[in-house]
């Protein structure tokens, strides 16, 4: 066989390999710590049409809890929510900054501020719980997103 034939076989298994490793989209798990959810929604909404559009706005709907799915769903409403002028902020951000994550024993709450090359900035606090019973049970899933206005000296409580 040609070297280059065998070159190119031995490319097409190691691609058909690396693919089938690849990791899926991110569940909820209750092996997942309420920072690892948070951070699992911004990291997805920073790279929302990636690798498919809106794949991030999916990921984020995927960790929100029962009751905030049967509040904002189906997805197409919540993708439209999440495009608004409330929350498009969320997406494509170039970089977040993750405040420190307050945990009182099935709740937790988590203050992120995202930063956009283009100057804009918006601080979002995500309220999370530990979720009972169904296929969630035991996992940290998002309750609320609510948008704070900038800190004027610089600090914000949660």
């Amino acid at each position: 066989m040609h070297p280059l034939l065998v070159a190119l076989a031995v490319l097409l298994v190691s691609a058909a390999v690396l693919l089938a490793a690849a990791p899926t989209d991110p569940e909820p798990s209750p092996d997942l710590s309420p920072a690892d959810v948070v951070r699992i929604q911004v990291e997805a909404l920073q790279h929302n049409d990636e690798p498919t559009t809106d794949a991030g706005i999916e990921t984020t709907f995927r960790f929100a809890s029962p009751s905030n799915q049967a509040a904002t769903g189906p997805i197409q409403r919540f993708s439209e929510m999440v495009k608004g002028p409330v929350y498009g902020d969320m997406i494509d951000a170039a970089r977040a900054e993750f405040g420190p994550i307050a945990v009182d024993g099935d709740r937790a709450a988590q203050r992120v501020t995202l930063f956009h090359t283009d100057g804009r900035r918006a601080t979002y606090v995500f309220g999370l719980s530990v979720q009972e019973g169904g296929e969630c049970d035991g996992c940290w899933m998002t309750d609320s997103v609510a948008r704070r206005a900038p800190a004027l000296n610089g600090t914000q409580r949660i």
